[in-house]
């Protein structure tokens, strides 16, 4: 019909063939299909601000492998991934009205390995770590028309290409009725680049290191738990400085926090 909008349907879809390779290992692959609606930008729209964004779509390819060994004393969980990003909606500031609005860029990846291993050597003794590598940037540059300038090869906002986590937790009992435990636990998260703008210039955010510590005791249904959360009181950067609305403001990871939780179990 002349003059009339045409709509489309999306279906996010998946699919997940499991492949066991022992009664306690299992490989598998996954397809996955994604998408988020596009929509007006609102509000008194200055020069330049485009009047509404339109839908994204992902395709994600995954190949994984899952297990327990040794009398399920060891745990394995491993896999890498291809993520298509196409028409990705991006979050941008308009420098001189400092309007928050939505565009759209060019086509994007996001590709890596994850590896998580957990152990469990001795009575109640349980390590646990995880790793992930993670590359993701444009494929494409942005559109000559688009409001923000991105070239191909340009690192995605907030991805980090290294994290991990090592933690370690005892429990030991105490008593008939009661036990107590101790552990901790040491994250990493890689350096990260901030938001598209409408110039190349990003806010860099450096790589930190947070270390958590707990000990405490459990009585039946009863838990007193004595924690303290970054302990070294590393000032990790999460957001914020250019592309931010004021351009002076960031967000930090939780200062050192001494704390003590009761808490009661109903089940």
């Amino acid at each position: 019909m002349g003059g009339a909008d045409t709509a489309w349907i999306k279906v996010a879809s998946s699919i997940v063939p499991r492949f066991k390779i022992t009664p306690d290992v299992m490989a598998y692959a996954r397809f996955a299909s994604g998408y988020r609606t596009g929509g007006p930008n609102s509000g008194i729209l200055a020069a330049g601000t485009p009047p509404k964004f339109d839908p994204d779509e992902t395709r994600t390819w995954e190949l994984g492998l899952k297990g327990s060994f040794l009398d399920n004393a060891l745990s394995i969980d491993t896999s890498v991934y291809y993520i298509d990003w196409q028409d990705i909606q991006i979050s941008l500031l308009n420098p001189l009205t400092r309007q928050g609005f939505k565009s759209n860029g060019s086509g994007a990846k996001s590709e890596g390995v994850e590896l998580s291993i957990e152990m469990r050597p001795l009575r109640g003794l349980t390590i646990s770590t995880w790793a992930a590598y993670n590359k993701a940037v444009l494929t494409e540059a942005f559109p000559a028309t688009s409001p923000a300038r991105g070239s191909k090869g340009d690192r995605l906002p907030n991805s980090a290409r290294w994290t991990g986590n090592f933690s370690v937790d005892q429990e030991f009992p105490l008593g008939a009725r009661v036990s107590g435990f101790v552990g901790g636990s040491v994250s990493y998260v890689g350096d990260r680049v901030g938001v598209f703008r409408s110039t190349t210039l990003r806010q860099e955010f450096p790589a930190y290191a947070k270390t958590d510590l707990t000990t405490g005791v459990r009585y039946d249904s009863w838990t007193a738990n004595l924690f303290v959360t970054n302990l070294t009181d590393r000032r990790g950067l999460l957001t914020g400085g250019l592309g931010a609305n004021p351009a002076y403001s960031f967000t930090y990871i939780q200062p050192r926090t001494i704390g003590l939780q009761l808490a009661y179990s109903f089940e």
